[in-house]
């Protein structure tokens, strides 16, 4: 089993979430598959404790030790460096300038190798390698959350310059309105907009989505003009990258019945030709793509 399976990881701002993923398909193994909850706030030692009690679950119901762990992790982070750089957005502060791959290995006692890669790129991964974006050589990925992420891929590869690509390949950063991209296209938006329209405190973007599902105009509009702006902000990134498909994920594509169709009519009214998909797989291709980085990297190395 060790040399057929790796562990994804993926960090949330809530939670971590740990699999045995399959190499040869980027299938997630369920019976190896756990998430713990993590309190993003806390002491540097608290967050690492439960992040390695969720990959220790997963080693002992794995029966092995898999060949490496990849790790989805939101940045801003060195990646190749393992160390933390997250620092002035309220969650894992107490982490900035640790060396993340060095207190897991000791916590963990794994010595096979720990990758990390940025979470909304291993969500675009795992849907290229084994989601909607599979067969598809030009595919743009966008995650739809408490930020928006967003990830070019050409021939299963990121890309973070060259024609079609915006600035570092990210999007949530792009000029838009008054501000940035993710100031208009984030569940932020939603819950301070709603707010700022009726008076009512949604509490989360769920709540939104059930509003919309019993025709409440206010979150039907906002949806509206969420996705409106997603195409805005996508027409000429779109166009210039020759994307073939792009590929929603994140909590905020469940509501994709509110979203979509404003979505799909910018894209059309600027004449732009590529698909667009819904991720039905979630976060198991974050897993996947964690598990992507993993593969790629077993190749370099041999």
């Amino acid at each position: 089993m060790n040399n057929s399976y790796v562990i994804g990881a993926d960090i949330g701002g809530s939670h971590i979430t740990a699999a045995l993923v399959d190499l040869a398909s980027g299938a997630v193994v369920d019976d190896c598959k756990f998430k713990e909850p993590v309190n993003a706030a806390a002491g540097a030692e608290d967050i690492l404790a439960h992040w390695t009690a969720c990959i220790s679950r997963v080693l002992a119901a794995a029966g092995t030790e898999p060949a490496a762990i990849g790790i989805a992790m939101p940045g801003p982070f060195d990646y190749p460096g393992g160390i933390s750089l997250i620092k002035g957005v309220s969650k894992y502060e107490s982490l900035y300038g640790m060396n993340i791959r060095e207190a897991l290995e000791a916590s963990l006692e794994f010595s096979k190798g720990i990758y990390f890669e940025n979470d909304a790129s291993c969500f675009a991964l795992g849907e290229a390698w084994s989601g909607e974006g599979a067969g598809c050589s030009r595919m743009v990925a966008v995650t739809l959350g408490t930020g928006l992420g967003g990830t070019f891929l050409l021939n299963n590869k990121i890309q973070h310059e060259g024609k079609g690509i915006p600035p570092e390949g990210y999007i949530y950063h792009l000029p838009y309105k008054t501000g940035i991209a993710e100031d208009y296209i984030s569940s932020r938006w939603l819950i301070n907009e709603y707010h700022q329209r009726t008076g009512q405190r949604p509490g989360e973007v769920k709540n939104i989505g059930e509003l919309a599902e019993k025709q409440d105009a206010v979150a039907l509009a906002l949806f509206a003009e969420m996705g409106e702006a997603l195409g805005e902000v996508m027409v000429p990134w779109l166009r210039d990258f020759d994307a073939e498909r792009m590929v929603i994920g994140g909590n905020i594509r469940k509501a994709h019945p509110y979203f979509l169709p404003a979505l799909q009519a910018s894209l059309q009214h600027n004449n732009i030709k590529t698909s667009v998909h819904i991720s039905g797989r979630g976060e198991n291709s974050a897993l996947s793509g964690a598990a992507w980085i993993c593969k790629s990297m077993l190749v370099t190395n041999q």
